[in-house]
């Protein structure tokens, strides 16, 4: 996944983890963040500090989940959606390995 995508779907993600950790999400909010962690098949609540962490290695073993979440997170009306609202990772490539040649 290219860092950009990942960065921002990351900010977000922590933002929405956050607020709902902190009591202040909507109820919306708190719905959003359950379809989050039902996406990534988390049981538990990572702790606040560690949510952007957490997000951010699992989009990195799981590129694909990056739509899925963008997808969620486009249909929140606040701040959340707001940062997610231009991101299209519809055409994300993983390189696991690139190999240089210097000439």
């Amino acid at each position: 996944m290219d860092p950009i995508t990942l960065a921002a779907v990351t900010s977000a993600v922590t933002v929405l983890g956050t607020k709902v950790a902190e009591g202040a999400a909507s109820e919306a909010g708190k719905t959003l963040w359950g379809g989050v962690k039902e996406l990534f098949g988390w049981k538990n609540e990572p702790a606040s500090a560690e949510i952007a962490q957490c997000v951010a290695e699992h989009l990195q073993d799981y590129p694909e989940h990056a739509s899925q979440v963008i997808q969620l997170l486009q249909h929140d009306k606040g701040a959340v959606g707001m940062l997610v609202g231009k991101i299209n990772a519809e055409k994300v490539l993983v390189a696991q390995k690139i190999d240089t040649v210097n000439m």
